[in-house]
């Protein structure tokens, strides 16, 4: 069964888990005995000697203000929560400052905090959160909902308008249980702060998935997932995060909101639209219902091996007009490609029959017209057995349209071990001078090939020495998300100009060329500036006339989204 391939066991206390950087303290990289290894080839691919030394700095270095909540304020917070769910030391504070983006985190490594919180807030039930934003409300405190932290966008930065009073970040991590199953509905409602892992586990201990395995999985909760308006790596069968909500309750300062628990219906505008993807701005969504499914029978993750990368997008755009049922089709370009299989080179012994296997496996592809320089698929289906191998019939007898060639199961079990592990590469490499950002859109096919060259000119033009990965992450019949990975010497000097003229230059280009400003990584405020000049004047309008009803005073997650 599904659960008892990974087995997760993380302890999420704020203490354990980085504070300037990915993940919990005990986990890292797969690779992590390799990791010279890896800085060699690729100060080998720059044509670099010598890369400069980045160490982090101890937070005690980061030296913050006290905060700005008023020692009566305080009291009455500590009222309502207790002492030991209210916080003001200067780990929580810095911890809740900050998301988990490139930028985040290299603003905390240079000592470059913008804003710092005020004070850190757990509260256990609904009617808790009432009174703290009532609180909030009367004297004037900006709100920061905090999940699971693991926003890339600047979805829970630190923020505050001059009319704000102070910051208070409410983390959602005692909000964590079960409120029901209903296994006729095949549906299951949940307090928001449950973590990935600690979801599914009670699921599948009864029997069910929610499907939902976005990278940040392990790290991520169900309230930031529908907030962002997440992705998950098998949406090819069940779907993104909006299609699994059926239902949810929002805290606003004025009230409670509890969309309908029904099926799709036309009761006018959808309310669960407005909320999934507002990321916090209109207030806390406390709990969920969401759809879930039945563990499947079995699974089957294999490689597919294409000469290019837009053999790749044809097959992918092919097997979805053919109906072909499928849980997950990753498709690498190029230089992700390459940089995969050298990955997977590291630490194996090259022996004889290593060789004459690589020999082989060289020959079999070049008679295939596959080459070096090659594009790999990760793809898997989830199902019945029956239906998993009628899938991988209607699949291979689909390859030789698009000159793919089957590589086997290996690839996609080896996958399936490290799929949320890869994060913990940024790690070293900032130790190390060297910079990881993504960054992700959708587009029709008619466009994806010119906006994948695009970009990839766009980012080399400000950062000639630099290394641009893409991969095809999720698809649909008209189109598909493109996930970018840029690789780069960290300027020491200017390593903020630095990115904002990365994040800048391949921004711009996704607009020129009409994709969307993102796909499944949220708005936040580091693309807020684009989804604006999207959407337009008249549409931002409305999106604040919205805020202004449900939060007048303008508390909740400012400078998220759409701005006063």
């Amino acid at each position: 069964m599904l659960y008892k391939e990974v087995q997760f066991d993380i302890n999420y206390s704020r203490k354990n888990l980085r504070w300037d950087g990915w993940g919990a303290h005990g986990q890292d990289f797969y690779l992590k005995d390799h990791i010279s290894e890896i800085i060699q080839l690729i100060k080998k691919e720059w044509s670099l000697t010598i890369l400069p030394e980045t160490p982090g700095i101890q937070i005690e270095d980061i030296k913050i203000k006290n905060s700005r909540l008023t020692s009566d304020i305080q009291k009455n917070l500590i009222k309502i929560v207790g002492e030991d769910n209210f916080k003001i030391d200067s780990y929580e504070r810095i911890f809740h400052s900050l998301g988990k983006s490139y930028y985040d985190v290299l603003r905390l490594r240079f000592n470059m905090v913008p804003e710092i919180t005020d004070g850190i807030i757990y509260p256990k039930t609904d009617e808790e959160i009432s009174e703290i934003i009532s609180i909030c409300k009367s004297k004037n405190i900006a709100v920061i909902p905090f999940g699971g932290g693991s926003s890339v966008v600047g979805g829970v930065e630190a923020f505050k308008y001059k009319t704000h009073k102070a910051i208070l970040t409410l983390d959602m991590i005692n909000m964590n249980k079960l409120i029901e199953i209903d296994s006729l509905s095949n549906t299951a409602t949940f307090q928001t702060g449950i973590y990935g892992p600690d979801l599914e586990k009670i699921l599948n201990e009864k029997g069910y998935t929610l499907g939902h395995f976005p990278q940040s999985f392990e790290y991520s909760t169900l309230g930031g997932w529908i907030a962002a308006k997440g992705s998950g790596q098998q949406s090819g069968k069940y779907g993104k995060i909006e299609r699994l909500t059926v239902s949810m309750k929002l805290i606003t300062t004025e009230g409670n909101i509890i969309t309908a628990k029904l099926p799709p219906n036309s009761m006018g505008p959808d309310l669960n639209s407005i909320f999934t993807g507002s990321e916090g701005i209109f207030g806390i969504i406390s709990e969920a219902t969401m759809k879930i499914q039945k563990l499947p029978d079995s699974r089957k993750y294999f490689a597919i091996l294409f000469p290019s990368f837009a053999d790749g997008v044809g097959f992918i755009k092919d097997i979805h007009a053919r109906g072909i049922k499928f849980s997950m089709a990753r498709l690498s370009d190029e230089e992700e490609t390459t940089l995969f299989s050298q990955l997977n080179d590291l630490g194996k012994i090259d022996s004889l029959s290593r060789k004459f296997k690589k020999y082989l496996t060289k020959k079999v592809l070049s008679w295939n017209h596959i080459g070096e320089r090659r594009c790999a698929m990760i793809a898997g289906i989830d199902g019945k057995i029956s239906d998993i191998e009628n899938s991988l019939d209607n699949i291979k007898s689909t390859l030789g349209l698009h000159n793919g060639f089957y590589a086997g199961t290996s690839p996609g079990k080896n996958w399936l071990k490290s799929r949320f592990n890869m994060p913990f590469l940024r790690n070293h490499f900032m130790e190390r001078g060297i910079g990881v950002d993504t960054l992700e859109t959708s587009i029709t096919y008619d466009r994806i090939l010119q906006l994948h060259d695009a970009v990839t000119i766009a980012i080399r033009k400000v950062q000639p020495v630099s290394n641009t990965l893409c991969h095809i992450s999720h698809s649909y019949p008209e189109g598909a998300s493109l996930y970018f990975t840029i690789i780069f010497p960290i300027d020491i000097k200017n390593p903020l100009e630095q990115w904002q003229q990365i994040k800048k230059a391949a921004s711009d280009s996704i607009l020129v060329n009409g994709g969307s400003i993102s796909h499944h990584h949220g708005i936040g405020m580091d693309h807020k500036e684009w989804y604006h000049r999207i959407i337009g004047e008249e549409a931002k309008k409305g999106l604040l006339q919205l805020k202004r009803s449900w939060d007048p005073k303008g508390i909740f997650n400012p400078g998220k989204l759409i701005s006063e």
